[in-house]
């Protein structure tokens, strides 16, 4: 199992530029090894949605950040750096985005098909969310588990859950300008609830 086919798909190239090559390189294997290690300890639950999302993001940056502590980086620092790695892998994954959401695909369209939505970034069964709610402009709805949360929680670093939920806000820029995404409350930061309203933007063509 490599980091290839992961939403980090970067990191050896980064690792070695941030910390050198024989040093980054060094991290980056330890990582790989740790990241292994996860893929083939965990039962999936026959949920291939779940395998998906814990390999292609959550188990990525969960092997680097446990990675950096364990070879002495302070836990601001190690965030830091985990950070970075996973603002990269949204501004990706909001490009792709972008690319679906660029021609034709207005606000209203986004709203009608708001649970294919929901269904295709919070697929498996760890992600709990309440029935959308569509008003004139906007459309929202709120998640009771996360999978992210409950990730974080278990393997002792519930500090790297607000990287993922900054991860969600950069990915879903890519749908603006027609639509915006909202954060009004998240479980990471002591709410009962994630909520997340999408309105209504500008509807000029994006460039």
């Amino acid at each position: 199992m490599t980091y290839d086919k992961t939403e980090l798909n970067f990191l050896q190239r980064d690792c070695e530029m941030q910390f050198g090559e024989k040093d980054g390189g060094r991290i980056f294997r330890r990582a790989s090894k740790l990241y292994a290690e996860l893929v083939v300890t965990t039962d999936y639950k026959n949920d291939a949605a779940l395998q998906k999302q814990l390999k292609g993001l959550v188990y990525p940056v969960i092997a680097y950040y446990k990675t950096l502590l364990a070879e002495g980086y302070r836990e601001p620092n190690a965030l830091g750096l985990v950070r970075r790695e996973t603002e990269k892998a949204a501004k990706n994954c909001g490009e792709i985005l972008d690319a679906q959401t660029r021609r034709f695909f207005p606000f209203h369209a986004f709203k009608r098909n708001i649970k294919k939505f929901m269904a295709s970034k919070f697929p498996s069964a760890d992600w709990v969310c309440t029935e959308p709610k569509a008003k004139i402009g906007s459309v929202s709805f709120q998640i009771k588990e996360c999978l992210y949360y409950k990730i974080v929680h278990k393997f002792g670093c519930p500090e790297l859950c607000p990287v993922f939920c900054e991860y969600e806000s950069i990915a879903f820029r890519g749908l603006s300008p027609k639509t915006v995404c909202e954060r009004n409350g998240e479980l990471a930061t002591g709410h009962e609830v994630c909520t997340f309203v999408f309105r209504k933007g500008r509807s000029e063509t994006k460039k």
